[in-house]
């Protein structure tokens, strides 16, 4: 009889946690020290943008590799200190970006002065800042004086605002928490991340999976970009679309409409995942009517002060549908397709509202074909939410990279491959201003997008074909053991 073996003792995680954690930090702080080289004084052509898409891409696929491998290997320690150290770590690289430069973004200069304009008891909906920069009106030059650089580096000045009033709201109390302070927006917006934090852990906990799935979200390096250090507003959108996804999840439907409702008065997508938890309520009438009429009252609440204001040419919400594109290779192929098509059509119409059209009418065929099935429980509702999401953002004309904010905390609990590799490719949007200062627009929208997104769609098809394959597989055993 041989000795016995003894079985070594398994490998302690916790170093691979330190060194991904010291190597994320180390990549937020130079990125806050180096924020200086992309401020309003410096010229486009004079910005290291090169390098900072490159380490942006390095640190972003390091991380979306390596944390699935950690969280896995995690399984049998002590969850709940761990998961401290992950909301710590995280928070450590947010507040790391406090008073640094926003990195090739200036969106902040419009919710600051939003924010500015509803407290001094203005509607934001009813004046452009260009067409407040050639007011008379002494009030309305007083506070454009006080934005002083805010108002200044204001993007589309000629147009009003396009942020709904949820959204209003948080550049409000931002705006009361320290007037045009860049710095109180951040602190807003990191609590309000970290509150949606919580959501995300209670959903994971409720599917069975581990807390620990949370990194993919909180240690991902261009949520971090887009949110600590540009100021994205999207941390407002975040808290009520996790919220809501946590209502549907434990059956709360009406809950669950009022709070995508809720979402929809920051940015108005997240009223299309509502379709999942109507889609439910079909075979319920009381409950499906208690649920849309919540959703419906909250939306025109909304709506008003919005459509009071009027819907002209100089219309944020007008020329965000009919103008906004980016980094979006789907718009690409929309809009070659829809150039094959007759002369006289491309003629009578307007070629970007066919594409926009087509695109529409895909989405469309893609929403049918997820919510074709009614969902028989919580998970598949928001799995079906998950669903429509993902193609709404894959299938959007504008793909810029603080969108993907939108479908990262799903990723947390539907880890799908080549949507994190989307979150490690975005950074190349940002190249757009390297070839913009070289007047090379074209190279980029015909050829860096590419880059992002070819590698994304051909994951997709490569895992749905394995997937269909591995269903297939299933089927044929199954029939042989019944013969």
């Amino acid at each position: 009889m041989g000795s016995p073996t003894l079985s070594s003792p398994a490998r302690s995680p916790w170093p691979g946690w330190l060194a991904l954690a010291a190597l994320l930090m180390s990549a937020a702080v130079a990125a806050r020290l180096a924020s200086p080289m992309f401020g309003r004084d410096v010229a486009l052509e004079d910005m290291p943008i090169v390098l900072m898409v490159a380490s942006y891409c390095g640190v972003c696929l390091i991380a979306v590799l390596a944390l699935p491998v950690l969280v896995r290997s995690s399984t049998h320690l002590n969850t709940r200190s761990l998961l401290v150290f992950i909301l710590l770590a995280g928070l450590a690289m947010r507040l790391s970006q406090l008073g640094g430069t926003p990195i090739l973004e200036d969106d902040y200069n419009r919710y600051l002065w939003d924010g500015a304009v509803t407290v001094s008891g203005q509607s934001p909906f009813t004046a452009s800042p260009e067409a407040v920069g050639a007011s008379t009106d002494p009030h309305a030059q007083a506070l454009k004086d006080k934005a002083g650089p805010v108002f200044d580096d204001i993007n589309y000045p000629e147009y009003r605002t396009v942020y709904p009033p949820v959204a209003q709201a948080a550049f409000a109390l931002s705006h009361l928490m320290g007037p045009f302070s860049l710095d109180a927006w951040r602190i807003l917006l990191i609590a309000l991340e970290l509150t949606a934090m919580g959501f995300v852990i209670a959903i994971l906990r409720r599917f069975g999976r581990s807390e620990l799935w949370c990194a993919l979200y909180w240690w991902n390096p261009l949520i971090i970009k887009e949110l600590a250090n540009s100021a994205h507003m999207e941390p407002v959108l975040l808290l009520p679309l996790v919220a809501g996804v946590w209502a549907a999840l434990v059956s709360r439907p009406v809950w669950a409409s009022g709070l995508l409702a809720v979402a929809a008065g920051v940015k108005l997508w997240p009223i299309v995942l509502s379709a999942a938890v109507f889609r439910r309520l079909l075979n319920d009438r009381k409950t499906l009517a208690a649920a849309t009429g919540m959703a419906t009252f909250l939306l025109i609440l909304f709506a008003w002060p919005v459509l009071q204001a009027g819907l002209g040419s100089d219309s944020g919400f007008v020329a965000y549908a009919q103008k906004w594109r980016a980094s979006s290779a789907s718009f690409l192929v929309a809009e070659w397709l829809v150039h094959l098509g007759p002369q006289a059509v491309l003629d009578a119409f307007d070629p970007g509202l066919l594409t926009r059209g087509l695109l529409a009418a895909m989405l469309a065929a893609a929403f049918i074909a997820v919510l074709h099935r009614k969902a028989r429980d919580g998970r598949e509702t928001v799995w079906q939410m998950f669903a429509l999401a993902g193609a709404l953002y894959l299938l959007s004309p504008s793909q810029f990279p603080w969108y993907f904010v939108w479908i990262a905390p799903f990723l947390c609990i539907f880890p799908v491959r080549a949507l994190l590799l989307a979150g490690a490719l975005l950074p190349l949007h940002y190249l757009y201003f390297h070839f913009a200062a070289r007047d090379m627009e074209d190279t980029y929208r015909h050829g860096v997008v590419w880059l992002i997104w070819l590698p994304v769609w051909a994951l997709l098809l490569a895992d749905w074909l394995r997937d269909r394959s591995a269903t297939s597989h299933i089927k044929e055993e199954s029939y042989a053991s019944q013969s």
